[in-house]
């Protein structure tokens, strides 16, 4: 039965400090829709044939960037080749990313209220149009909007040992690494751990080197605000890729410059927009997908252009 499925992480950050809001949400939904609490990742693929089954219309998240990605990801195993639902971003999580890069704003109730008003009164959404990233290594493919390694990962793992994830303590933690810079100070060495990989794209290979880090995106947006993905919507199935080269100096100095999101000179930053891209190491990889972490003991991770989503702005 067409409708809205509705799939909350309660183990998010947000939920589990507002447990409330998700029995909200379900006040919220039409005597059509479904709503499902997923405790485990099995629970995901089983939400997922039952919204395949029930044919829905609108697959709508309650979690952060992780929430997505993994949720994606299992729709996508489940449903194959069929063409996912149109996707809206309920922001219940703490890094709320790519909802904030397309432009979704709100609670996760106001949210909801205004997709089951628009969808049962037949008033238009206004939508916009992402590929997803397919990113494979030899423990499988995942789906999400935001690759990165080097600098982003190790960023990263800084961030949830604080064991107080929030935009807060990210902001407090690139402050300080920024005010440290020029002191090689021990958090800029853990930040700036060079990487050194081959990157094979469509029409051209970056040769071996050591990078601080190499992103793709398919949204402009990396976190805090900052911007650097600025050719992510060049093209349909590709997606903006950047090597940064620069050291921790360099790459602080074109901080103000990614904030805006301008253009920043390609001997700091290599960019290229790809359909696909190699990465080869004498090293395991680790990387994130939408905040998520990973590790490639292979050495090798590609990154290819995924499926196309239909994302409800509001």
């Amino acid at each position: 039965m067409p409708g809205i499925g509705i799939i909350s992480n309660p183990h998010s950050r947000r939920n589990r400090r507002h447990p409330e809001q998700m029995r909200r949400l379900a006040y919220i939904l039409g005597q059509d829709d479904t709503y499902e609490l997923t405790n485990r990742i099995e629970d995901v693929s089983d939400a997922a044939r039952q919204f395949r089954d029930n044919d829905i219309d609108i697959l709508a998240l309650n979690g952060g960037d992780g929430t997505n990605h993994v949720t994606l990801t299992k729709f996508i195993e489940v449903w194959g080749d069929a063409p996912l639902p149109k996707v809206a971003l309920l922001r219940g999580g703490t890094m709320n990313t790519v909802s904030n890069a397309v432009g979704v704003k709100g609670t996760p109730a106001r949210l909801l209220a205004n997709l089951v008003e628009k969808y049962y009164t037949k008033q238009p959404f206004e939508t916009t149009e992402r590929d997803l990233l397919a990113v494979r290594d030899e423990t499988g493919t995942r789906y999400g909007f935001i690759f990165g390694n080097g600098l982003v990962a190790n960023f990263l793992e800084l961030y949830y040992g604080t064991g107080n994830p929030s935009p807060t303590t990210a902001a407090k933690l690139l402050a300080k690494a920024v005010a440290t810079m020029p002191f090689d100070s021990d958090i800029n060495r853990e930040l700036f751990r060079p990487f050194r990989a081959r990157i094979e794209l469509d029409d051209e290979v970056w040769q071996e080197r050591d990078y601080t880090a190499v992103l793709a995106s398919t949204v402009d947006q990396i976190g805090l605000g900052f911007r650097p993905f600025i050719r992510s919507e060049e093209s349909a199935g590709a997606f903006h890729l950047l090597g940064v080269t620069e050291g921790a100096v360099g790459t602080a100095l074109q901080l103000p410059r990614i904030r805006l999101g301008l253009p920043v000179p390609e001997d700091v930053f290599r960019s290229a927009v790809s359909a696909k891209a190699v990465f080869v190491s004498d090293e395991p990889i680790a990387y994130t997908i939408d905040g998520d972490m990973h590790v490639a003991d292979s050495g090798e991770v590609t990154l290819e252009a995924g499926p196309r989503v239909e994302i409800i702005i509001k």
